[in-house]
């Protein structure tokens, strides 16, 4: 971390900072301090606690918090913490998702600790009451090597700290005992741990991936805090239980009282937040610090404001919810009245910050001081005239501090080249002397100037206008076909590749001559069954469609049906793969134009991108540009979701085209997009000598004729626009870029007219849908693709609701959106009752101002009625699904679905996307309707999305459906139909073989062996207690190709279960000698005591000459007993069939060496 203590000793020169604290910090205020700017606040502050006393800084909003710890943050480091207000639900439902309770608890742990710290919250995260320090740290955890626990006692202690007991830890609030292993997500914590136990002991401690389950390092200790702020003790339960008793005495209560006990019983964690005044004696937020903390009140008039407005709206909904059954009176005591709030905040060490000299009754000061601390001058890049203040500034013997973080070498290149000459250091590291000019290449969100102190300081934005933020490093979730198989239930299809697709009945044990072993049992057309051996079960795959609701008709054992299937579907991919190779000589071979290296404007406009580069986004651009430097015609995809910087990639392609002198067109496939695309291409080129025009239905016929006849004379050098482009009075002078965005949302005669542009200018095409990596990869080579998979950090993620619809949900949600300046999406999916749900919701909420929109509509009204809610003339936009993709509103941060059962996980995935753009708090309410009896299909969904909710577990479910779904755009219609017609898994492999035997690497020959080994080999359930970890490792021990993998496998297993037991060694042994004999291309291999047959395939790749070679070896083990297919009898007496197997697999070794 930067220190900042020498910029602290230049304020330390002035005596009125010195002497308010010494007054603060000896508690003899409050204190009121006036002409401090919103952007010397966090300096003020910092320099106060200088990291050695913990303070609570209290702003208006959660956005001025927000704003106001990013502005700490670098002075402070880690000490900041930023509270987010409690959402009080007193509504029950069926499930919440975690995120802001993780971030809370994070906190409050964060403030039991002890350690010093600066918390800041708005006005009603500091109004909330809470529960006391003392009921939290009680129930946090600590383990170490060598401590002694009792599990009973600590899956109690878990429990009661809100932690949900599973058999496989993925998710936060998540622990699992199994055997002498103990796995547990601690809240705040980023990764599990594993911890082992020998007897009562702690053995060792370590963490691992959620993903892959293995572990990736080890620790000293594990901290668990609570994964709820308000945990259940038996004594918080008990006092809580009583209070329910009294209440109940009152006949409307009654209801809601034994619902509330039958949750507390149930140890429902999700109920205490709302709870909190039955459970404990409430405490505030300044019982979590220390007594001699500082209290900061930014602007006291604006947080009162604020206050007032908060509490009046939770009394609004508490009145409600009482009238509606759904609260107790003693619920109020849930906020703190404003009158007791201030009364909390009104201490002898209280600051009160203000800009302006004013009165604040509620606080009264015993001392009041000046210190003026101005806002510094802002220069958007116009660096003569920073280079001309600063002179001056120079003269008049200011120190003047210039932190420009990355971009500090090259501001004092520019400044040399103005002839100002300022010296550079890497840290601020000593007292700068009074006249001094120094740049400083660390960074600072924002400056400030102290006149008296003859100080100014200057930050990146206050030079440059914008500050290259950070981007968060997000660790990838690879989905391997096993994390699918993990996903696998009773009753879900599969597709066998050899008898097509059928329904997942679970796993039986079948025991044979003696032998034990587990079969997958899969059910197919009529009364058809089929017991697959696990050693096979590299042959089946869970059935994945297109992501239409339409089931596949199972196949029928025995049919030629599936086989047919297969053949058509392999012949279609062929020629899809042909095509490809086609298309992609045909482009290589028709010369381009070969755009110049990256100019110093390439550079400027690049530096002036407010964030840095996400590392997708880096390696993207660079292919871009190695495409567009090449002599040979560009055709890239560029995928990305909405939000994830394509548009950016796009711009700079954009720009390097306009330096070559030529021209872009942008074709978008609506005008609101369109729109959108134009004003973000105007700001990124203000300040350059690009003419960027707008060619769609919006503009005026005068205006679209200038635009068309500026293309034609060169005037205009990029153009978004809608179709409109593609009309044949548009001519360009000299088109070098075509970048279109969502090509499969334009119709056929469209998609010509692309094509016929297409053969001689260079084209990136952009898409929000993800592209699944398996067809990626079996694409790679065909389709020049670049994939942005590393989303932008946000400061919260989406709060999401899985509850039934209620007017007064919908009021509350609706009118808290508008409340803080946003907007909010009312998802209706049908548009034929559309109007009449409108007029209802202006009825229920008459402030609002709501709009319609709809695929049914007029293209022109949709788009208008799109455009009009960017533009925040509405609060409301009541809609159908289309607003699933494209649209990027970051002011619309609250999305209520109605009829989420109706469905899919991935389609609720994807709409949630659309709120939680911005660094607000957003809200997602997933809602079905009140007593209405769900289908089955409904009830699995809001089963999965209640999961997914909770702990994010349905993620690889989600994105991988929505991949499938977006698999069309890449591969086009007709392969849609093909893929639904095999699964997706088959169908990526169908055409992974076609693209290798076009590019002659011929298809191997699949012999399917048959293994006949009589030993015990399964995964008895007391080792493996879940059928869905069971079917994983299956699949896992299946796909061993080779001796190698077998120590792998067997670390894996121990570190994730523990020491195998001998049927599960005999499975990883069966499955080594099976790797060996398909290599072979052995049919079947019978192994007996004493005795081992082999018969190869007749298209065995192994040749009569090795096979005789290899026999001579073994003679008298060994005997050829046929030729044509080839047949061995291998031959010990009294030899274990252990040992027979193990003779088996070295003589299949031999014989696949290399002779």
């Amino acid at each position: 971390m930067t220190d900042y203590s020498h910029l602290f000793t230049l304020l330390g020169r002035s005596e009125e900072f010195l002497r308010l604290k010494a007054t603060s910090g000896e508690g003899e205020g409050p204190c009121s301090v006036f002409g401090v700017s919103e952007e010397a606040a966090p300096f003020l502050i910092a320099a106060l606690t200088e990291g050695k006393r913990s303070a609570l800084v209290v702003t208006a909003s959660e956005r001025e918090a927000g704003k106001l710890a990013d502005r700490l943050s670098p002075l402070c480091g880690e000490a900041v913490l930023e509270l987010p207000p409690r959402e009080v639900q007193f509504r029950s439902f069926y499930a919440r998702s975690r995120e802001i309770t993780s971030a809370r608890i994070a906190v409050v742990d964060r403030l039991t600790s002890g350690a010093p710290c600066v918390l800041v919250a708005g006005a009603e995260a500091a109004m909330q009451r809470m529960a006391p320090p003392s009921a939290f740290t009680s129930a946090s955890v600590s383990l170490r090597a060598g401590d002694v626990v009792d599990l009973e006692q600590l899956t109690e202690k878990l429990r009661a700290a809100g932690y949900e007991r599973v058999a496989k830890v993925d998710a936060v609030g998540q622990f699992r005992i199994s055997g002498s292993l103990f796995d547990v997500f601690p809240t705040g914590s980023e990764t599990p741990f594993r911890v082992e136990f020998f007897d009562d002991e702690v053995d060792g401690i370590r963490t691992y991936d959620p993903v892959t389950q293995r572990s990736v390092g080890t620790a000293e200790s594990v901290h668990i805090a609570p994964a709820v702020e308000a945990p259940l003790s038996k004594e918080a339960v008990e006092r809580a239980l009583q209070s329910l008793s009294q209440h109940r005495r009152r006949k409307a209560l009654a209801p809601l009282c034994e619902r509330l006990t039958e949750s507390l019983k149930g140890g429902d964690g999700d109920v205490a937040d709302a709870l909190l005044p039955l459970l404990f004696e409430p405490a505030t937020l300044l019982d979590y610090l220390p007594e001699d903390a500082l209290v900061f009140v930014v602007e006291p008039a604006v947080v009162e404001e604020h206050a007032r407005e908060r509490h009046g709206r939770f009394s609004e909904a508490l009145t409600q919810a009482l009238t509606d059954g759904d609260a107790l009176p003693v619920q109020s005591e849930l906020y703190l009245s404003p009158e007791a709030f201030w009364q909390a905040l009104h201490t002898p060490r209280t600051v009160c910050l203000f800009a302006f000299l004013r009165t604040f009754s509620r606080i009264r000061p015993q001392a009041l001081f000046r210190i003026e601390a101005h806002s510094p001058a802002r220069y958007n890049a116009a660096l003569p005239q920073l280079a001309s203040d600063l002179r001056q500034l120079k003269s008049r013997g200011v120190t003047v501090l210039l932190f420009a973080g990355s971009r500090a070498h090259k501001l004092r290149e520019d400044l040399l080249a103005l002839d100002f000459e300022a010296a550079l250091l890497p840290e601020l590291t000593r007292v700068p002397l009074p006249g001094e000019v120094l740049i400083v290449a660390t960074g600072l969100p924002c400056g400030f100037e102290l006149p008296e102190q003859k100080l100014s300081v200057f930050s990146e934005p206050d030079i440059y206008g914008s500050r290259k933020a950070a981007v968060k490093p997000v660790r990838r979730r690879e989905v391997t076909r096993f994390d699918i198989f993990a996903d696998l239930k009773i009753g879900d299809l599969v597709v066998h590749e050899s008898y097509g697709i059928g329904v997942f009945k679970g796993i039986v044990k079948l025991t044979a001559n003696g032998t034990t072993r587990d079969f997958m049992q899969i059910q197919y057309a009529g009364t058809d069954k089929l017991y697959v051996p696990t050693d096979q079960l590299d042959r089946v795959q869970k059935y994945i469609g297109t992501g239409e609701d339409r089931s596949p008709k199972l196949s029928k054992l025995g049919s030629s049906d599936w086989s047919r299937s297969v053949a058509k579907v392999r012949q279609s991919v062929k020629e899809l793969a042909f095509d490809l190779v086609k298309l992609y000589a045909e482009r290589k071979s028709t010369p381009g134009f070969a755009f110049s290296p990256d100019t110093p404007w390439q550079r400027q406009l690049e530096e002036s991108f407010p964030y840095e580069d996400t590392p997708d986004q880096a390696s993207s651009l660079a292919q871009i540009k190695k495409d567009m430097e090449s002599p040979v015609i560009m055709d890239r995809l560029l995928c990305g979701d909405v939000g994830y910087g394509k548009t950016e990639v796009a711009v700079r392609a954009a720009f390097k085209a306009v330096q070559d002198s030529k021209q872009v067109a942008f074709l978008v496939p609506t005008t609101v997009l369109a729109s959108q695309h134009y004003q973000t291409l105007c700001s990124r080129f203000s300040g350059f000598p690009v003419k960027v025009e707008l060619l769609s239905r919006f503009r005026s016929p005068a205006e679209q004729a200038a635009v068309i006849k500026g293309l034609k004379a060169g005037t205009v050098d990029v153009v978004v626009g809608t179709h409109a482009l593609l009309s044949k009075r548009v001519e360009f002078k000299d088109l070098g870029l075509l970048i279109i965005d969502e090509e499969q949302r334009f119709g056929v005669g469209h998609k010509e007219a692309i094509k016929n542009i297409k053969r001689n200018v260079d084209v990136l095409t952009l898409t929000a849908t993800p592209i699944p990596r398996t067809l990626h990869m079996a694409l790679s080579g065909l389709r020049d693709m670049s994939v942005i998979e590393t989303p932008p950090e946000e400061r919260y993620p989406v709060q999401t609701y899985v509850m039934e619809y209620s007017d007064a949900l919908a009021r509350d949600a609706i009118e808290r959106e508008m409340a803080r300046g946003g907007q909010v999406f009312f998802l209706y999916n049908r548009v034929a009752s559309m109007e009449r749900f409108a007029a209802y919701l202006r009825e229920l909420v008459p402030d609002a101002r709501i709009a319609v929109a709809h695929g049914q509509m007029a293209e022109g009204r949709l788009e208008r009625t799109m455009l009009a809610f960017m533009e925040r003339e509405y609060d409301v936009l009541l809609c159908s699904t289309i607003i699933e993709s494209g649209l990027d509103i970051p002011n619309a941060n609250t999305l209520i679905v109605y009829d989420a059962d109706h469905m899919g996980l991935a389609q609720l995935y994807q709409l949630r996307g659309r709120v939680g753009r911005s660094n607000r708090i957003a809200y997602a309410y997933f809602t079905f309707r009140k007593d209405k009896v769900l289908s089955e299909v409904a009830e699995k969904r809001l089963r999965a999305i209640r999961e997914f909710t909770q702990f994010g577990s349905g993620f690889k479910i989600a994105m991988r459906d929505l991949e499938i779904r977006g698999a069309g755009n890449i591969i086009g219609v007709q392969q849609h139909g093909h893929m639904a017609a095999v699964g997706y898994d088959y169908y990526c492999k169908l055409v992974d073989e076609a693209v290798n035997e076009i590019k002659g690497t011929p298809r191997p020959v699949e012999i399917d062996t048959q293994m006949d080994i009589p030993l015990d080999a399964y995964l008895p359930s007391s080792y493996i207690a879940e059928e869905s970890d069971r079917l994983e490792v299956y699949k896992r021990i299946a796909s061993i190709s080779g001796r190698e993998d077998v120590p792998d496998v067997t670390d894996e297993l121990i570190d994730r279960f523990g020491e195998p037991p001998a049927p599960v060694l005999n499975l990883i042994e069966i499955a080594a000698v099976k790797a060996a004999a398909r290599t072979a291309g052995l049919t079947v291999l019978t192994v007996r005591p004493g005795l081992a047959l082999l018969k190869f395939h007749p298209k065995s790749q192994i040749t009569g000459e090795a096979l005789l070679s290899v026999l001579t070896e073994y003679k008298g083990k060994a005997t050829l007993l046929s030729g044509d297919p080839a047949e061995v009898r291998l031959f010990v007496r009294n030899a274990e069939v252990r040992d027979m197997a193990a003779l088996a697999e070295e003589f299949l070794l031999r014989l696949c060496a290399p002779q």
